[in-house]
């Protein structure tokens, strides 16, 4: 099993009085060995070895049962009360600048007589999975991760989201702390195993959870600010997963339906923005096992085409009921730059990265209701099932307003045998995108480099765990600007994720160096700069930006060894504690100076 343990010696301790960090990361225990060939329903089995499962007993011990089953013993929270943070939130003191002022320009200096719209949403995000811990609690079902986290290996430092950021119960304590630095939005998702345990449409509902998760939302409101909700962020429940291999079955789009008309109701009027899905083209693949009848192949679009059906349905349902306010979903990744910019074959390959990568779910979705062309021509309907007509003017025009989690921009080139060849052969390793945006162990192709004589870089690196990532900020604009163009709608475009993994901040012993995080706010400031100029300059229509994340927490795979958290988490320390990083400060007093003052219209 996976735990997270807090040694002895830790316990009461956390950072000394000189801030040394005593260790950095949640400390795994030994793990169960994993039998592949597992033919029985125990926590080591892994789902493609079973046949579908069906759930008899939904009661409270059949619940318990399921766990003990599936996932084993769980880390137990080291706090199951919820403390009232002290009002008015303090703030310390800010930190000395970095650099001088003929240098670096202050956050409250950048861009002087410029102002964000006076219904522009400034704030923070976070997941359910990677924030709230308390797994177990309160009648709460197991996910796909609450499960897949016990394998050896599965996440790289062999921890489990059991106890993360315990959110679940300090959520007071980080949206006031958000509230006090000036943000106005708190962008967080939902399990849907708090809701309904099973996930089936036709199994018990959890009214500790929909408790819950109201009291989360009245006191954003208290607060000053406006939770938007996110119902899916990878979190698919286990029990969906074992009855009918998840998303890879038309059967979860009622589950889900179902799971998305309960919370519909219990908040309609307390939560104005909604998104189904988060990035959606990670939704699918990311369980490690596949259902049986399905290769790797076909089943991430199998299941994208079931996402894209559960999308509409949900936002149809939506309507019908008459909720309150609107609802979308979030995109991810880039739009690409390529790499040699006057060579028609990378701005080809730069196409089919856009395709794929936002465009097979924009598309349908904001469009023309079907996938994109260029992959209906890459892709069989035995790989890529089709929308009928009716499911095409079922699901075209289902989002009322365009997000994207957008943390960088990048190089796109073609494949070294050319896209022709490569969009021919299924076993070629770049098929079906048949693009190079990575970077090769070889060197030949370099996703974030050009190819200058100079050596020049496109930004600022992030953490290298994090090689996917450099500060781009010189393409934000016209990166947000070509979405709006592509995908209009009435409700603009939301920056709904985008933030940066400060290099070996994991890896650093005192406290005094993790809250110094210059990248990270050299980051921020430099995107924030770029939409503020975005929405003025450019007259994009862009309506509110979510940092992520507003604390450390669970990376996913990378467990707790990364780390994207505009505030420091001591995860030995018995009450999580939190401390401001410069970042979160300097994003608070850029936003607090560039705000609209609405009281006198300005």
């Amino acid at each position: 099993m996976s735990t997270i343990s807090i040694s002895s010696t830790s316990v009461g301790s956390g950072t000394d009085d000189l801030g040394w960090i005593q260790t950095g990361l949640p400390t795994p225990t030994t793990l169960l060995s994993t039998n592949i060939d597992a033919a029985s329903r125990t926590a080591t089995g892994p789902v493609a070895s079973h046949s579908p499962i069906t759930f008899e007993d939904t009661s409270a011990h059949g619940l318990e049962q399921f766990w003990d089953d599936w996932v084993g013993p769980v880390q137990e929270p080291p706090i199951t009360t919820v403390p009232l943070p002290p009002q008015p939130y303090p703030l310390p003191v800010g930190p000395p600048p970095l650099y001088p002022d003929f240098y670096t320009i202050p956050p409250k200096d950048i861009l002087p007589g410029y102002k964000f719209p006076s219904d522009f949403l400034f704030g923070w995000a976070t997941a359910a999975q990677q924030w709230e811990g308390a797994v177990k609690a309160d009648g709460k079902g197991p996910t796909i991760w609450d499960w897949a986290s016990r394998f050896p290996g599965f996440i790289a430092d062999n921890t489990t989201s059991d106890v993360g950021d315990l959110g679940y119960y300090l959520y007071k304590e980080d949206i006031a702390r958000l509230a006090a630095v000036g943000g106005n939005v708190y962008s967080f998702t939902l399990f849907w195993t708090r809701i309904y345990p099973w996930a089936l449409a036709n199994t018990p509902l959890n009214q500790a959870g929909v408790d819950h998760y109201r009291d989360v939302i009245d006191y954003a409101w208290s607060q000053g600010v406006e939770p938007v909700v996110t119902l899916f962020h990878w979190d698919t429940p286990l029990a969906a997963q074992l009855a009918y291999g998840g998303f890879a079955s038309e059967r979860i789009v009622d589950d889900f339906v179902n799971y998305a008309e309960t919370v519909f109701k219990a908040y309609n009027g307390s939560v104005h923005k909604w998104v189904t899905f988060n990035e959606p083209v990670m939704a699918a693949p990311v369980n490690s096992t596949l259902p049986p009848g399905l290769n790797s192949t076909v089943y991430p679009y199998t299941c994208s085409y079931n996402l894209v059906l559960a999308h509409a349905k949900t936002v149809h349902r939506f309507r019908e009921l008459n909720i309150q306010g609107e609802i979308a979903f979030k995109s991810d990744n880039f739009l690409g730059v390529p790499w040699r910019s006057d060579n028609t074959t990378d701005q080809e390959a730069t196409e089919r990265h856009a395709q794929y990568q936002i465009g097979i779910f924009a598309e349908p979705i904001y469009n023309t209701g079907d996938w994109p062309e260029l992959i209906k021509n890459d892709l069989s309907p035995e790989i890529l099932p089709r929308f009928n007509q009716s499911q095409i003017d079922y699901i075209r025009g289902t989002a009322d307003f365009f997000a994207i989690d957008g943390y960088r921009d990048g190089y796109v080139t073609a494949p070294p045998n050319g896209i022709d060849a490569c969009r021919t052969n299924i076993s070629d390793p770049n098929w079906p995108v048949c693009n190079v945006k990575e970077w090769t162990s070889s060197l030949t192709f370099l996703s974030f480099f050009d190819s200058t004589p100079f050596g020049w870089g496109i930004g600022d690196f992030a953490d290298p765990k994090v090689p996917w990532l450099q500060n781009t900020w010189q393409f934000v604009r016209p990166f947000l600007a070509d979405l709006v163009k592509r995908y209009p709608t009435k409700g603009g475009i939301y920056l709904s994720e985008f933030g940066f993994a400060e290099p070996y901040e994991n890896e650093k012993q005192f406290i005094y160096q993790v809250t110094e995080d210059a990248g990270r706010t050299a980051y921020y400031m430099s995107y924030l700069g770029e939409v503020l100029k975005g929405i003025v300059d450019d007259g994009i229509p862009i309506k509110g930006t979510f940092a992520w994340s507003l604390v450390d927490n669970f990376e996913w795979n990378s467990g707790f060894s990364t780390r994207f958290g505009t505030q420091y988490v001591d995860y030995n320390s018995p009450t999580l504690a939190r401390t401001f990083k410069r970042s979160i400060l300097s994003m608070g007093q850029f936003w607090n100076a560039h705000r609209c003052d609405t009281d006198s219209g300005n």
